[in-house]
């Protein structure tokens, strides 16, 4: 892979549409697991307007450029 790169992030966005990354991930089955994983974590009552999690293919021309200054996306 292209030094490091994991091409797939998890994004959460909750209910006012901001969206914070969450993870990185080589593969897109990855992704999915880990958000099968958080979504495992919730508790019952959170479910009522819960965030969203979406798997995004990460532009390796913006990720090289970006860095991990913010969780926002």
């Amino acid at each position: 892979m292209n030094g490091g790169l994991q091409p797939w992030q998890v994004v959460r966005e909750d209910e006012n549409g901001s969206r914070y990354r969450i993870g990185h991930c080589a593969t897109r089955a990855e992704a999915q697991r880990l958000i099968q994983r958080l979504r495992l974590g919730r508790s019952p009552e959170s479910t009522a307007g819960a965030a969203r999690y979406l798997v995004e293919r990460v532009d390796p021309r913006r990720a090289s450029t970006a860095g991990a200054r913010h969780n926002r996306v």
